[in-house]
């Protein structure tokens, strides 16, 4: 069997749901837009069936799952219950969707999963230098992306493009072009022509990820509906820019505490975290992180003479400066429970923290999509949080084309059977509060982008830039502290690519 790294330049191009094609040329850097993105969930898409896949007796061969958790924020276990139900008694509609979803594809193919190792931090540093080492005991990684997308350059990751080179026999395991893997997330992970990492519809932080601000519609009807008209109608008409959110704080806050400044005791116009949304915030104002040229040579473009990300930062910044926006850094749970109290219009966050804790607030909220820069940006673009789930086959797993075809059954299964109940039932109806929830959802699912520095962007190569902009925003001057540290940056995606060089060099002595 070849374990090759393929040392191409990285073809780690601009992803969307619709392979979103960014306007502007790699040596004009200063805007940035898009094509119209199109759903995952096309009303015509080919359904598949377990019948559509091999049928590949396993002898009761045990399929080992290494799980990285994800932050453990008030029962946050996302990646571990993609994989298996924490309890199967449990009488949470998804849970018996997952476990009911185990028990089919264990009966069909004869074989057993296990979930063998989970941690509340990543598998590069807990079992990272067994990975290295060759173990067999694991046979597919759930990494956390924003840990462990490196274990590709050590080594660990098979190389999935090579299966059926490897192992004709394993013709038709996996077809990462169906829909329910992330094609165009997919394509973006794509390191030259190898693929290593996937993710896709077993993976419910992928479903439920996406950046999104929070409304109290209590609270927005009682100090903007009259003067603004329906939230919902301000979205679909293309009006909803970080302009629009900033004008509409005019007002709002009530020194509540007497402080005489804003802080977490007042009623606020938006209870603000300044962390891993920020990130978020910066691809809904088109911010690109990077170019793939036609001949797949990746560009950094997070440097000066980006028009895109000056803008954002600068309207940014003035929105953290008026008087009823709190920041709240990483603490989420606390901007939540200010809406929950009545105490803010609005909230940022992802979807998914609905479930963490908008689950007991008596008054109706909404969910809209993170604003456009301006009017001028054609199309609201989402993106998930880094810790979305990614999924490897361990080079050193002894059964690399059954683990290849389970990990198929399980996106294929999660599409058909775990999905709707998750995705429209749990998160559009019992997370939401109503139809219009649930276009709001939808129009972030159909528009998800990420690039490869986008993804990187927390390795150890590229030097804490994606702290970076969490902290420059919070500055009036902060985008001109780029031109300090872009040519670090530049200097991290070369290194990466040596990187590759490196392993495909060692994989051909």
């Amino acid at each position: 069997m070849r374990k090759k790294i393929t040392a191409l330049m990285l073809a780690f191009g601009l992803c969307a749901t619709s392979a979103l094609m960014l306007a502007s040329c790699a040596e004009d850097n200063t805007t940035s837009n898009t094509t119209p993105p199109t759903n995952t969930t096309e009303p015509g898409e080919t359904k598949y069936s377990l019948s559509d896949l091999p049928k590949v007796d396993m002898g009761g061969a045990v399929i080992n799952f290494a799980v990285s958790e994800t932050d453990a924020h008030a029962g946050d276990t996302f990646h571990e219950r993609s994989i298996l139900p924490p309890d199967e008694d449990s009488e949470d509609t998804v849970d018996i969707a997952i476990f009911a979803r185990i028990e089919k594809i264990k009966s069909y193919f004869n074989c057993d999963i296990d979930l063998v190792f989970s941690t509340d931090n990543n598998l590069s540093a807990t079992i990272g230098s067994q990975l290295i080492a060759g173990t067999a005991d694991y046979d597919i990684l759930g990494a956390r992306q924003y840990d462990d997308v490196q274990l590709a350059l050590d080594g660990c990751v098979y190389d999935l493009s090579m299966l059926e080179v490897d192992f004709p026999q394993a013709a038709g395991y996996l077809n990462l072009d169906a829909p329910y893997w992330a094609k165009g997330y997919n394509d973006a992970l794509q390191i030259g022509n190898g693929r290593y990492w996937v993710t896709g519809d077993l993976c419910l932080r992928y479903s439920g990820g996406y950046y999104c601000y929070f409304v109290n519609h209590t609270l927005y009807n009682e100090y903007l509906g009259t003067e603004y008209g329906n939230i919902y109608d301000i979205v679909r008409n293309g009006e909803w820019t970080l302009d629009k959110l900033t004008t509409m704080t005019e007002g709002i806050w009530n020194d509540t505490d007497g402080d005489d400044k804003t802080s977490d005791g007042d009623m606020l116009a938006i209870a603000q975290p300044v962390w891993d949304n920020t990130n978020g915030l910066s691809i809904s104002a088109g911010v690109q992180y990077s170019y793939r040229h036609e001949d797949g040579t990746i560009q950094l473009t997070m440097v000066r003479g980006n028009g895109q990300l000056e803008g954002f930062m600068t309207k940014f910044y003035n929105l953290l400066q008026k008087n009823g926006v709190y920041n709240y850094g990483g603490e989420y749970n606390k901007a939540m429970m200010k809406l929950v109290a009545n105490e803010a219009v609005f909230a940022s966050g992802r979807l998914n923290q609905a479930e963490l804790y908008l689950q007991e607030m008596e008054d109706n909220y909404g969910i809209i999509p993170n604003p456009k820069l301006s009017t001028e940006q054609s199309f609201y673009v989402s993106s998930i949080h880094d810790g979305v789930q990614l999924y490897g086959i361990n080079n050193g797993s002894e059964q690399i084309p059954e683990a290849a075809l389970i990990l198929d059954a399980m996106e294929l299964e999660s599409r058909n059977s775990v999905r709707p109940v998750y995705f429209d039932s749990a998160v559009k109806i019992k997370y939401s509060r109503g139809s219009d929830d649930a276009d709001m959802i939808n129009l972030m699912d159909a528009s998800i982008y990420s690039d490869f520095v986008y993804v990187w962007q927390f390795s150890q190569e590229m030097n804490g830039m994606g702290d970076w902009l969490r902290n420059a925003v919070k500055s009036k001057n902060g985008y001109n502290s780029i031109t300090r540290v872009e040519g670090t940056w530049k200097s991290g995606l070369e290194d990466i690519l040596d990187e590759i060089a490196k392993l495909e060099n060692a994989s051909a002595a």
